[in-house]
């Protein structure tokens, strides 16, 4: 099987303000409590984001985006669930007369619910529940002949991982996390020897 030559990974993800800027008597600018709390839903505690990642290259695509929304609980605890889409596909076979590419594709949705904690400044912890519906369309049979089959498919996904997050200008930060399928089902599109990194940008509402 060819070696992917292209990779490009985007994602995107929006969070809640973590505080907002007040100014002292003196007109000094600073980081202080709210005046007033509020009580039951707010706001400014609300998450909506994404993410979008895409790869391409020597015959494979790899495209998908994953909205998100959320909210801030606490000032480290979050919660909230997403629903994303994925497309993949790569070539298998060659016909070595006429030199046809033959290509295996895979669709996936893929409903989640996840929460994220920071353990330590910007260090986190975080787990995502996801639930995949995966339509698989192949050109070989079990012998490797041609023969086109077709499948549908369901998988379960619990994705464990750690993060960092730093801040790069105002309310924006740049953060990276790994995760890992520790269900690892027939289906999961996960690697089992390896954990899922994952790079990306966050700014605050």
């Amino acid at each position: 099987m060819r070696n992917i030559l292209v990779v490009l990974l985007l994602c995107l993800g929006f969070t809640g303000a973590m505080a907002q800027e007040v100014y002292t008597s003196s007109g000094k600018p600073g980081y202080m409590k709210k005046a007033k709390k509020h009580k039951g839903y707010d706001p400014d505690r609300l998450i909506i984001g994404g993410g979008l990642n895409l790869g391409l290259g020597s015959g494979y695509a790899n495209i998908g985006v994953a909205p998100v929304v959320g909210y801030r609980i606490t000032d480290h605890f979050s919660a909230g669930v997403g629903l994303g889409y994925q497309y993949f596909r790569a070539p298998v076979l060659t016909d070595p007369v006429t030199n046809k590419v033959y290509y295996a594709y895979q669709h996936m949705v893929f409903p989640s619910v996840w929460t994220r904690l920071f353990v330590y400044k910007n260090f986190f912890v975080e787990a995502t529940y996801e639930y995949d519906f995966i339509n698989r369309r192949f050109p070989l049979d079990n012998y490797g002949m041609y023969n086109e089959t077709k499948s549908n498919v369901t998988n379960s996904c619990l994705l464990l991982g750690v993060g960092v997050k730093q801040p790069i200008a105002g309310r924006v930060y740049l953060y990276g996390a790994m995760v890992y399928d520790v269900l690892q089902g027939q289906y999961s599109p996960y690697p089992k020897n390896s954990p899922d990194v994952r790079f990306g940008i966050i700014a605050g509402l």
